[in-house]
């Protein structure tokens, strides 16, 4: 579970008195209990029946009466709720502003093709006097119950096949993300209320979800010395928390009846809560969508500044944009066959070794003037590829792969949210204001060095110092852990999507956290329930089994090709497959629904879009495959045609077409995923076990290449 020492976690005893519905599963465990007398295998299929029960609540029973949107109010007022409004709000308009001291506004651009009953909520669970007062708006989007005007019986989206339960609700809640550092109002932001489902969204107790990222992250410092802790925890969890526990309340209240099915639907920072709710509150949910999740979020926004400081203190210059683009583009070039088809794709960037100074000008294929390299800007790239490591050589962080484009990497200043994580690293607010950034060298960047072993003029820190201060000041609000017992247990599900070529998130980071939930849970580990029960030898299982236990709750699914969130390559004109039209969020349900674990799930793409955002006309499709499996053509037939292609392949074992490949020479690429260990990056001992790598495979974490 979530670190109990967070601030703000009161959700046990919450739950204890605030959960109204109760799953068939749950019910049954007692026949669970009742039958460990009989012989395991008995034992077994009586479980086994069981588990494959819909974790649904008891619609069937008795429920209470429908009420009114304008009478949800008086109903929901008291307690830890301090504000309440509802309102009918007609098809694709915007909803009435909120005028209170609590409740932020909608954005005006949040409206929905149907009408629908949006009720907005304050909860604060904090006392009055805290200096850090909880204020968080919670947004639910109903469609209309019967009372109001909806049709029961109706079906309200093909594409779902759901026919409505109670007016147009088909029974189902999605609460839905938000991104960086701000919450989400628009409770349709997926689809969700015109869908059918009661949609909701938090603002994680920021006062205005509309707000600028960056100025929402910089509430998370105080004074000097002093974080924020109540307002960050709010943003991770308890925001999220909250949300789902009112809309399931609100929805109640309106329909009379407790949902049949509870989801979450998120990408970035909201895949990111998807994962703490997953931990925090598993009994809630029925399944999670979690894409491009931005966890381990003081990790990698701490690494965003690795491109400035590697630019300034190598190459001492900004590197124009339009070489970066260019030694871009010839990585791609120069690692594309690595999969077996020359497609403009890298399958797994992590095999690609291109050299950036292949394209120090004058040498042989290397651009012309001016995209060709300097000697010292070229030296700079294979250090941003390389990825933050100490004075010692050992890697703190993943770096972006080759391949990728480096619009968060480039420019005089970094990705907006990454000088803000620096104030929150260093509990100081001077790191972020905008004074600290000039926009220019030497700027604040003469302050950070590389290593200890740059002589930066000016220089005050380390970047390893930085990141442990990170580690030890704020991670332990916006990590993720590898516990998700209780998540399993309850027979929940879990997808997530992830971008290969991802500069914001840093995708090893994801895979990471998945090679080290799947070695928790594989086949014969102390987490597997068959072991645990006594059922099964650990003796009997092979180290080809590590990935199955995970993968019967929580599936990863690689996207070639792709950046943040379904974007595509910005420099290279492209966009590789990702999921469309709801897919993915289909793949859930299905699986949660119908006991269908996703085998595959169809990704478009356009492999010469002028744009790099979706929505540009399909030239390609492609299975996308669960972890560590990839796409693996058959040999025949259109490249841009899913139909082209199968599942295969072991991307752990860098074999994605099931023949050995170069890759990162001398290992396994699990190898080059290989940390400092946490609270030690200045200098500390390698980390093969929170790799979830075994060491005997591994030479140690390789030199910088240069």
């Amino acid at each position: 579970m979530f670190r109990s020492k967070f601030p703000g976690l009161r959700i046990a005893a919450q739950l204890a008195q605030e959960r109204q519905a109760y799953s068939t599963r749950e019910e049954l465990m007692p026949a669970i209990k009742a039958v460990a007398h009989l012989s395991w295998i008995a034992a077994l299929a009586i479980a086994g029946c069981i588990a494959a029960l819909p974790n649904r609540a008891a619609a069937e029973r008795p429920s209470s009466l429908p009420t009114t949107c304008a009478q949800l109010p008086a109903k929901l007022l008291g307690g830890n709720i301090k504000y309440a409004n509802a309102q009918i709000v007609p098809a694709n308009t915007a909803p009435a502003p909120q005028f209170n001291n609590f409740a932020g506004t909608p954005p005006s651009s949040a409206k929905v093709p149907v009408t629908y009953c949006l009720v907005v909520l304050s909860y604060s669970g904090t006392p009055a006097n805290d200096p850090t007062p909880q204020n968080i708006t919670i947004y639910v989007g109903l469609p209309l119950n019967s009372l109001d005007g909806g049709t029961t019986g109706s079906t309200v989206d093909p594409s779902f096949n759901f026919t409505t339960v109670e007016g147009n609700w088909n029974g189902r809640t999605e609460g839905e993300g938000g991104g960086g550092c701000t919450g989400n109002a628009n409770v349709n932001s997926a689809g969700a209320v015109a869908n059918g489902f009661v949609g909701s969204g938090t603002d994680g107790g920021h006062g205005n979800p509309a707000d600028d990222p960056h100025n929402t992250c910089q509430q998370g410092v105080l004074s000097v010395g002093h974080l924020n802790r109540q307002y960050i925890a709010d943003w991770v969890y308890n925001g999220p928390q909250q949300e789902i526990i009112w809309s399931k309340k609100v929805a109640k209240l309106y329909y009379g009846k407790v949902p049949l099915y509870n989801y979450w639907n998120g990408c970035s920072t909201g895949g990111h809560q998807g994962y703490a709710l997953a931990q925090t509150l598993p009994g809630e949910l029925d399944g999670i969508l979690a894409n491009a999740p931005a966890m381990y979020w003081t990790r990698f926004q701490t690494a965003q500044m690795w491109g400035q400081i590697a630019m300034y203190d190598i190459a001492q210059e900004v590197i124009p944009a339009a070489k970066l683009a260019a030694v871009q583009n010839a990585a791609i070039a120069a690692c594309d066959k690595n999969d077996g088809v020359q497609d403009g794709i890298i399958d797994d960037p992590r095999t690609c070794t291109f050299n950036a100074k292949a394209n120090i000008c004058g040498q042989a294929g290397a651009p012309a003037a001016p995209a060709c390299l300097t000697p010292t800007e070229a030296d700079a790239v294979n250090v941003m590829w390389d990825g933050p490591r100490n004075d010692s050589g050992k890697r703190i962080w993943f770096p972006i792969d080759r391949g990728t484009d480096f619009q968060f990497w480039d420019g005089n200043v970094p990705f907006g949210l990454a000088p803000v994580q620096f104030g929150w690293d260093l509990e100081n607010p001077a790191y972020y204001n905008a004074g600290a950034f000039p926009g220019s060298y030497p700027g604040f960047w003469g302050n950070v060095a590389l290593n200890s072993t740059v002589s930066a003029p000016g220089t005050v820190t380390t970047y390893a110092a930085v990141a442990q201060a990170g580690s030890n000041n704020v991670a332990d609000l916006t990590d993720t852990f590898d516990d998700l017992d209780a998540f399993r247990d309850g027979g929940a599900k879990m997808i997530t999507v992830v971008g290969a070529n991802d500069g914001l998130i840093m995708p090893r980071g994801v895979i990471n956290y998945y090679r080290v939930v799947a070695a928790r849970y594989a086949e014969g580990s102390d987490h597997d329930p068959l072991i645990a029960a006594g059922f099964a030898d650990r003796s009997a299982h092979q180290p080809s089994d590590r990935f199955r236990g995970v993968q019967k709750f929580y599936r990863l699914f690689h996207a070639p090709g792709v950046s943040h969130c379904g974007l595509g390559i910005l420099n290279h004109g492209s966009l590789g497959p990702w999921p469309q039209s709801g897919a993915d969020f289909n793949a859930v349900i299905n699986w949660v629904e119908h006991g269908v674990a996703p085998s595959e799930v169809i990704g478009s793409g356009n492999t010469a879009a002028p744009a790099f955002i979706p929505g540009a006309a399909t030239t390609l499709t492609r299975p996308l495959c669960p972890y560590p499996q990839t796409a693996v053509y058959n040999g025949s037939g259109n490249i841009n045609n899913a139909a082209s292609w199968r599942c295969g392949g072991d991307l752990e074992r860098n074999t994605p077409v099931g023949t050995p490949l170069s890759g990162p020479p001398g290992q396994p690429v699990a190898c080059y995923d290989v940390l400092a260990k946490f609270k030690h990056e200045v200098n500390g001992p390698l980390d093969y076990q929170g790799s979830g790598v075994n060491p005997a495979i591994c030479r140690g974490d390789g030199p910088p290449q240069r």
